[in-house]
C-alpha cells in the first residue's frame, strides 16, 4: 500500500522534513501559502535527495475550506487505497484545523512532531525519532550553506597549550595585561617586545614570555599566538568540555563559517566557534575569554536563527564571570542566547548544558 504524507508548512522546514525523515513516505504533499513558497521549495528540494518525490500544493492561510479542498485533492488523486499520515506541526491554524477535518473524514493519522519525538493525535502516543538529522542537512534545510568548518577532534598537544596559556595569564595576570593591551592597539607585536621587566620574544618556532629574566611562559606550538591573543586558548577548553559531554554519538565543528546571504547584510558576523548537532537541533556557541557587548548577544541570536532556525539555540561561555554583566542576562533570555561561565575545571558544565537542552527540546 502506497504511503503518502500530507505535510502543512510555514516558515518551520525542520518539523516538516523531521517526518518525512522518519516516515520516509513513498509521495509527499506539501500544503503551505504563496509566502512559503520558497519553504516548499527547499523541502522538494532535500527530500528529492533521499529518493522522496514533493508535490506542492498552494491555500490560503486564514481559509479553513481552501485547504480541506487542497486536502481532498490528494486524496482524490491517489483514491482510498493508500496510507494517508497528515503533519499537522505547521501552517496556520485554520490550516490545521481544515486538515484535521479531512484526517478524521478518511479515518487518516495526524500527527504533530517535536524536536526529538512525535505524536500520534488520535491517541497522543508519543514516538521519539530513530532518524536524525545531520548538521548540513539542518542548515541546508534553512536555504544556507556552510563556507568552512572543522570537524571536531581531540588534540593532546593543541589542549596542553591551552592549559599553559591558562595557569600564564591566571598567574600572571599583569603581563598577559600588558600583551594584551599592546596587542588590540596595534593588531600585532613587534619581535622582541619590552615593557619595564616584561619582555616578550619569538625565535625559531617558539613564544616565550619572560618577567624579571626569569621565563613565566614558553610554547612551541604552531598555533601559540593565535591561542594566546585571539582566545583560542578558551575555545580549546570549552569544545574539550563539550565533546566529553556530548560524546561519540553528537557531531561537533569547530570554527565554522557560513556564506553571507542577503539576511545577514550588515551583521558582519557569520563565524561560530563551536556547533553541536544535539539531535534534529543545533547548539551554536560562542566562546568569550575576555569582555563582550549586548551587541555579541544580538548577533549569535541573528546567526542561530538564520543558519540554524528557531529550533537551535545561542550559546556564550565565557570565561570571566564579571563579564556577564546583570543587564546583559535579560537581553540574552529574550533572544534565546544562554550565558553561562562555568568553573574551572568545567564541572557544572555539563549541568548547565543539559538545562539548556532540556528548554529547547521541551
Amino acid at each position: 500500500m502506497k504511503k503518502i504524507q500530507i505535510a502543512l508548512v510555514s516558515k518551520e522546514t525542520l518539523p516538516v522534513f523531521y517526518l518525512i525523515n522518519e516516515l520516509r513516505p513513498d509521495e509527499v504533499f506539501l500544503i503551505g501559502t504563496l509566502q512559503t513558497a520558497r519553504e516548499m521549495d527547499i523541502i522538494e528540494s532535500i527530500s528529492k535527495k533521499i529518493g522522496i518525490p514533493c508535490h506542492k500544493l498552494t491555500t490560503k492561510a486564514d481559509d479553513v475550506q481552501d485547504c480541506m479542498q487542497r486536502c481532498e485533492k490528494v486524496h482524490l488523486i491517489n483514491g482510498d487505497d493508500c496510507d494517508y499520515c497528515y503533519n499537522l506541526t505547521c501552517g496556520t491554524k485554520l490550516m490545521a484545523f481544515g486538515a484535521m477535518i479531512c484526517s478524521q473524514r478518511h479515518h487518516a493519522r495526524a500527527v504533530y512532531a517535536g524536536t526529538d519525538s512525535y505524536i500520534y493525535l488520535s491517541d497522543f502516543e508519543k514516538h521519539s525519532f530513530s532518524h536524525l538529522l545531520d548538521t548540513e542537512t539542518i542548515i541546508s534545510l534553512q536555504g544556507q550553506k556552510v563556507k568552512g568548518k572543522t570537524l571536531y577532534h581531540y588534540d593532546a598537544d593543541r589542549t596542553a597549550c591551552a592549559n599553559e596559556i591558562r595557569n600564564f595569564i591566571e598567574n600572571h595576570i599583569r603581563s598577559y595585561g600588558i600583551l594584551m593591551k599592546q596587542f588590540l592597539q596595534y593588531q600585532q607585536l613587534p619581535n622582541p617586545f619590552e615593557s619595564g621587566k616584561l619582555r616578550y620574544y619569538r625565535r625559531n618556532g617558539r613564544l616565550t614570555v619572560e618577567y624579571d629574566d626569569v621565563e613565566v611562559f614558553s610554547s612551541d606550538y604552531p598555533g601559540v599566538f593565535t591561542m594566546l591573543f585571539e582566545g583560542r586558548w578558551w575555545e580549546t577548553q570549552v569544545a574539550d568540555a563539550i565533546a566529553k559531554w556530548a560524546g561519540k554519538d553528537k557531531e561537533i565543528w569547530t570554527g565554522v563559517r557560513f556564506e553571507p546571504n542577503d539576511k545577514m547584510k550588515g551583521n558582519d558576523k557569520n563565524e561560530i566557534d563551536v556547533l553541536v548537532n544535539i539531535g534534529n537541533a543545533l547548539l551554536f556557541v560562542e566562546c568569550k575569554s575576555g569582555s563582550f557587548s549586548q551587541d555579541n548577544i544580538y548577533k549569535l541570536s541573528s546567526v542561530f536563527k538564520t543558519y540554524g532556525s528557531y529550533k537551535s539555540k545561542g550559546v556564550i561561555v565565557s570565561y570571566r564571570n564579571n563579564a556577564i554583566k546583570p543587564d546583559f542576562v535579560e537581553k540574552a533570555r529574550d533572544e534565546r542566547v544562554d550565558l553561562i561561565a562555568p568553573s574551572r575545571g568545567m564541572g557544572d558544565l555539563p549541568k548547565e548544558l543539559d538545562i539548556i537542552v532540556k528548554s529547547l527540546k521541551s
